[in-house]
């Protein structure tokens, strides 16, 4: 049954409603009764009835305030004014506060039926709407983590068009900034079984993983974390303004600390219509990298840690990592497919033009924390990886 209120200063009206109710064999009963506007309030704040009869003319507070007093409690309930005035200034208020029908006494039976009639209907498909949604908000909240990552796959895998994704973000609740940086973790070969086999459980994984970036972000946010299907962790951040370096080795150490073995991480700064783009080529790359000899493995994660040093050559890592230097060389070009300078060359050029994000810093001073003595050689350098000059570049960074 659906409550009603019924409101008037008149205990005729109010009798005569509720007897025309009661013969109406509808699905309805009179829940309260108020003879004026703070006592309607009141019980309608108390019982919240689904139905309100209210005349517009009360003592103590009038219809049109109760009406607006009544959408400030936000109560879900549809409202039939009752009223001796043909006054079109009160049809247009009641209408702006959301009320369902108008009508003029003395009430005509089947005028209050077929309003009756129509507002149930209404009630009842509102009710399967919130049923329906109750049930969706419930699914979400036990899929949501699922639903995000069949989501995120489906992104990155360049399964999805722009339509398609702006739509499953809304509906997930996920906002990405067109600005963002694409984090791919992936693990040598014979690691990924420990994921399956019990030794590391996957969801172990994602969430050692999503506490060390949260860690390392601080303010920035969003962060969002998902496990691809090749058993690779990826991580979506907004916002990120940091060393992005200090972020790969961080994760680089958490991870292989985790799962006992060597990895390789990638960041990649991008926008959100270049994220499948982006993904096949860091998946290309891990894969690559991760099928080179430990030695190299070894090697890169040295140049990785010490870049920044000017002094840093070939026989410093050679020592580091107790190889001959010829034998590095000779195999990082066979692995990587590219010699030791040019690979050293091109991860200061790539960590540079991450610094160049931020404003504060001169290009003399990006020269400086990418490993360059000066700025001559970073310039000389830069134009030959990126075919501009470093003041280029960044000038078409700021204006893009």
């Amino acid at each position: 049954m659906w409550k009603v209120l019924i409101a008037d200063d008149e205990p005729k009206i109010r009798q005569g409603l509720k007897n025309t109710l009661e013969m109406f064999d509808l699905p309805v009963s009179v829940c309260a009764e108020a003879k004026n506007g703070l006592e309607a309030l009141e019980k309608s704040r108390e019982l919240k009835p689904d139905i309100l009869l209210v005349d517009i003319c009360m003592p103590k507070l009038s219809g049109i305030k109760f009406l607006e007093e009544i959408r400030k409690l936000k109560l879900e309930c549809k409202i039939i004014i009752i009223s001796g005035f043909n006054e079109f200034t009160y049809a247009r208020q009641a209408i702006t506060l959301g009320v369902s029908e108008y009508l003029l006494k003395p009430i005509a039976e089947e005028e209050l039926r077929s309003a009756l009639e129509e507002i149930l209907e209404e009630l009842k498909q509102s009710r399967k709407s919130k049923k329906f949604m109750d049930l969706m908000q419930q699914q979400m909240q036990q899929n949501g983590v699922y639903l995000r990552d069949v989501f995120f796959n489906d992104w990155v895998e360049g399964n999805l068009s722009e339509e398609e994704r702006n739509e499953q973000m809304e509906f997930l609740d996920i906002e990405i900034p067109e600005k963002l940086l694409l984090i791919l973790v992936s693990l040598r070969p014979e690691y990924t079984g420990k994921l399956t086999a019990g030794t590391v459980s996957e969801e172990l994984y994602k969430i050692t993983l999503e506490k060390v970036m949260e860690d390392l972000i601080g303010e920035y946010k969003p962060v969002y974390v998902f496990m691809s299907r090749y058993q690779d962790v990826a991580g979506v951040i907004g916002g990120y303004r940091d060393e992005i370096e200090k972020l790969n080795r961080r994760i680089l150490d958490e991870v292989e600390k985790l799962v006992g073995g060597k990895c390789c991480v990638q960041i990649r700064s991008c926008r959100c219509g270049e994220i499948p783009k982006v993904y096949e080529e860091m998946r290309a790359n891990a894969r690559k990298v991760l099928e080179c000899r430990p030695i190299v493995l070894q090697a890169r994660k040295y140049i990785y840690a010490n870049y920044e040093q000017r002094e840093l050559d070939l026989t410093q890592v050679a020592d580091a990592i107790g190889c001959n230097p010829s034998y590095l060389s000779r195999t990082m070009k066979q692995e990587l497919g590219i010699s030791f300078k040019d690979f050293l060359t091109k991860l200061r050029i790539g960590q540079a033009i991450q610094l160049m994000q931020n404003n504060q810093l001169s290009l003399n001073q990006i020269a400086e924390r990418v490993g360059y003595s000066n700025q001559h050689y970073f310039s000389a350098a830069f134009k030959n990886c990126q075919g501009v000059s470093p003041s280029e570049y960044r000038r078409n960074l700021t204006q893009d």
